[in-house]
């Protein structure tokens, strides 16, 4: 009985040790994960709930720097956006809005999420839509290229604005030509059972690659001028001449890029066509006074010190028959074509804005004269603008490069359509691209020759 007894207490003692160990290894229980809030019906949905939920769902809408100005903002634009291509953005509008007044007529704050979370995915949209990249655009600088930004983007510059709605209004604006046309497009649309004109919404896709603000040059080759603009205020204009379409097969074509350099006194490469064209049939009548009567040199090649060649080394009658090239180029002086001041900026065509000795065209309705370059009627009154100071070629020495303190960038596009100041100015079709299905500016279906030719032409 004794160890029995014995046996017993030494295997209570053991379940009563091992108790605390048996208790240890059951898993704790699992708190249930917090509710999330349903996704918006947008692409950015997930983006967009992502970004509230790493800050703890900042009030953004419905914040102080939010509030009923902004959030009307809001569903004002979303209406409107078919128009800046969000085909979808009324019924966005009609979402946001059934989320708002759920908010606002519960003490749910899930709803209040919610409804934060439709108006930011909204926005993206929307933003992204407005933003999308541009189409027959040559971009020298990257830079510029429109680019669909990610919602964090959107988000993070909505919530650090100072007033959303002023920061949505501006966004939405894009440019104070663009935000004129829309208003046209949308009067058009509401007398014409939601269509608004082929004319009016190509020149409003077209205008969409200007900025807003800051100091930049716009070439509206359509107009046929060029306009200088600081802080989104057109301070200033002058007449250009541009390509000439009907007879060159060479439109001037959109481009966005920026200028870091004018140069004085600069040579004029003289582009092919030309050569063949005018030129060596000159030469093979004239012989060689007339390349010395008008300043040429024939060259080895495009390098910054080529070699001079003799004008006897080419065979004039093979360039003029196109079986032999010629390397041209004209030195700086009175008759150069390049005039006294070139105004480069990178893009493929070697398109650039220059003076010029051919004055007679800025009396002429109609500009479009040259190969593909824009003339400009005041060099020094750009350069002034550009540089902040008078500027002008020190000696006589050629290509004389001359920094700008920073680069201003250049937008040269096609718009027959701006506003004025009595409303809208109207400007003829000389390139035939307010027609839908072309594929104006910079790959024009329509051009006889590509642009390959426009090389250093005047």
């Amino acid at each position: 009985m004794r160890a029995r007894a014995t046996l017993l207490s030494a295997v209570a003692a053991t379940l009563i040790a091992s108790a605390p160990a048996e208790a240890k290894k059951r898993p704790a229980p699992v708190a249930a994960p917090a509710p999330q809030v349903a996704l918006p019906a947008s692409a950015n949905g997930v983006n967009v709930r992502y970004y509230y939920e790493r800050r703890q769902y900042p009030a953004i809408w419905f914040g102080a720097k939010g509030g009923d100005a902004a959030i009307g903002q809001l569903l004002t634009i979303l209406r409107r956006a078919p128009i800046d291509g969000m085909s979808n953005g009324p019924a966005a509008a009609a979402s946001v809005e059934a989320a708002v007044q759920r908010a606002r007529t519960s003490n749910d704050p899930m709803q209040v999420k919610a409804a934060e979370l439709a108006m930011s995915a909204a926005w993206a949209d929307y933003v992204q839509a407005i933003k999308r990249p541009s189409t027959n655009v040559i971009y020298g600088d990257p830079a510029l290229a429109q680019t669909a930004p990610h919602p964090d983007r959107t988000l993070a510059l909505a919530e650090a604005a100072p007033s959303l709605a002023d920061h949505v209004q501006s966004v939405a604006s894009v440019n104070s030509i663009y935000a004129r046309l829309r208003d046209v497009a949308l009067a058009e649309a509401s007398a014409n059972g939601g269509r608004a004109s082929d004319k009016v919404l190509l020149n409003l896709e077209r205008s969409r690659i200007i900025p807003g603000t800051g100091k930049y040059i716009m070439v509206n080759t359509a107009e046929q001028r060029l306009h200088m603009f600081e802080n989104g205020q057109d301070v200033g204009s002058m007449k250009v001449v541009v390509g000439k379409k009907e007879e060159f097969g060479l439109p001037t074509p959109i481009i966005a890029s920026t200028m870091h350099y004018a140069i004085a006194n600069p040579y004029w490469h003289v582009p092919e066509h030309l050569i063949r064209k005018t030129a060596a049939p000159a030469v093979v009548k004239q012989g060689e006074a007339y390349l010395k009567s008008r300043g040429y040199e024939v060259i080895s090649d495009f390098s910054e010190h080529p070699q001079i060649l003799p004008a006897s080394s080419v065979d004039w009658k093979a360039v003029v028959a196109g079986t032999a090239k010629v390397i041209l180029r004209q030195k700086p002086g009175g008759q150069n074509s390049m005039g006294r001041m070139k105004f480069p900026f990178p893009n493929r065509e070697g398109i650039y804005l220059h003076d010029t000795p051919t004055r007679e065209y800025f009396a002429l309705a109609n500009r479009a004269k040259s190969n593909g370059c824009i003339r400009v009627e005041d060099y020094r009154r750009l350069a002034s603008w550009l540089f902040g100071r008078d500027v002008a070629a020190s000696g006589t020495d050629p290509e004389q490069h001359i920094a700008l303190p920073r680069g201003v960038p250049v937008f040269v596009t096609y718009l027959t359509m701006v506003p004025g100041p009595t409303g809208m100015a109207s400007f003829e079709d000389r390139y035939g691209w307010d027609r839908p299905g072309v594929l104006a500016g910079g790959m024009d279906t329509t051009v006889g020759k590509p642009l390959t030719t426009i090389g250093g032409e005047p």
